[in-house]
């Protein structure tokens, strides 16, 4: 399962168009305000309620709505692939993508490139 905290302006539209295309049964899209209010408790819990990774989606730096919220987010996505790596998972667990709403290529390219790196496919382990 891949968890995906998608900033409701850029990252929801484009998920939802991946998700209506199919073959991402394995994806679970939280909304959130913006990627820069993601916490880092809240990536956390996704682990322990079995996440083998978290997606953070975020609008394009140029285009942020909340002018600097994908540039803290993708900040705090650092921090926090270090935190799980230290918790004894494998690296790639944490990745921040930067797209527009129109991109949900990207989102499922985001979304095969987690896959791969935890060796998942579909959701079949």
């Amino acid at each position: 399962m891949i968890v995906c905290y998608c900033c409701s302006r850029s990252g929801v539209p484009a998920a939802l168009s991946a998700l209506e295309e199919g073959g991402l049964d394995d994806v679970i899209v939280r909304e959130v305000p913006c990627a820069g209010s993601v916490e880092r408790w809240e990536v956390l819990r996704s682990f322990r309620q079995g996440a083998e990774g978290v997606l953070i989606v975020g609008c394009l730096l140029e285009n942020c709505a909340h002018h600097y919220g994908s540039e803290v987010a993708a900040r705090r996505a650092v921090l926090l692939e270090r935190t799980v790596q230290d918790a004894g998972l494998s690296k790639g667990r944490v990745a921040m993508v930067h797209l527009a709403e129109h991109q949900p290529l990207r989102f499922r390219r985001a979304v095969e490139e987690m896959r791969a790196v935890i060796g998942t496919a579909g959701g079949q382990a």
